[in-house]
């Protein structure tokens, strides 16, 4: 005869000593981040031998009186704000994470797993606070349409850039106040995080116990890929940063609208002279 425990089923526990037991293959991992590393290379290689410029100029250029051409806002202040909050809330979230994910490779660093989980879930408040400020202003406050938007026009740029980097196209087209390769790098970057908030949440134990996971059948499972997930992610998420770096501070030709992330301002002639890759 069988007997029946009364007690009910709860999902396990994750502990600081499981983290070592549910990760990526550390060959995936580090495969990201070379890929990271390999696209910045091969880009530098292939812009050394032909910089591409639009084959139109935009009849905004052309209209606009000299004094006009001289200035134009690119960052309100609370873009800026968010911006560079965001960048401290990816720092953290970065380095803490990989500590917790391979402590004994950063020698520099000291602290236990638990120690550096505490930081983690402050990069996670920070990133989060500063995610729904956004996500407000840009809906209710902010004037205008918003120019990250993605539709079939911007589809097509990113075609034409394509065509014209593999050299099977001389056509490129002309920016407006983001570059197309700045938006589509924009969303790819925001559904990572979302995907990475969403994994870690679920691995988490005090927001887990919060989810419904019993009622769609989800268990033990469920929280393993997360796992892995959340490592996939992290993966490409630091091979994005790579990118966004040396397009922002290994090219020149973008250190003016690098330096309006500071400033808000960027002249337009320098404004149209960058947006090229």
């Amino acid at each position: 005869m069988q007997i029946m425990s009364s007690e009910p089923f709860t999902l396990p526990t994750f502990t600081m000593a499981d983290y070592n037991l549910y990760r990526l293959d550390d060959r995936i991992f580090w495969a990201f981040l070379l890929a990271g590393l390999i696209f910045c290379m091969i880009h530098a290689i292939r812009r050394s031998f032909r910089q591409p410029h639009p084959t139109e100029p935009p009849e905004k250029e052309r209209s606009l009186p000299a004094k006009e051409k001289e200035e134009i806002e690119r960052h309100t202040l609370f873009q800026r704000i968010f911006h560079w909050s965001n960048s401290v809330a990816v720092i953290l979230l970065t380095i803490s994470g990989w500590m917790i994910y391979r402590p004994k490779e950063i020698s520099s660093l000291t602290g236990t797993p638990s120690v550096w989980f505490f930081w983690h879930r402050w990069g996670v408040a920070l990133l989060l606070v500063g995610l729904a400020f956004h996500i407000i202003y840009e809906s209710f406050i902010a004037s205008g349409s918003n120019p990250m938007v993605v539709n079939r026009k911007e589809a097509r740029k990113i075609f034409t850039i394509l065509k014209n980097f593999f050299g099977l196209s001389k056509s490129y087209p002309v920016a407006t106040k983001y570059h197309s390769g700045q938006i589509f790098f924009h969303w790819v970057v925001a559904g990572n995080l979302f995907l990475l908030i969403l994994t870690g949440f679920v691995i988490w134990k005090p927001f887990r116990d919060l989810l419904p996971l019993l009622l769609f059948g989800a268990g033990w499972d469920f929280i393993f890929y997360s796992r892995l997930l959340h490592g996939f992610f992290s993966a490409i998420l630091i091979a994005s940063l790579f990118g966004h770096i040396y397009f922002a501070v290994l090219i020149k030709k973008n250190w003016p609208e690098a330096k309006s992330m500071l400033t808000g301002r960027v002249s337009l002639h320098e404004h149209l002279k960058s947006h090229s890759l």
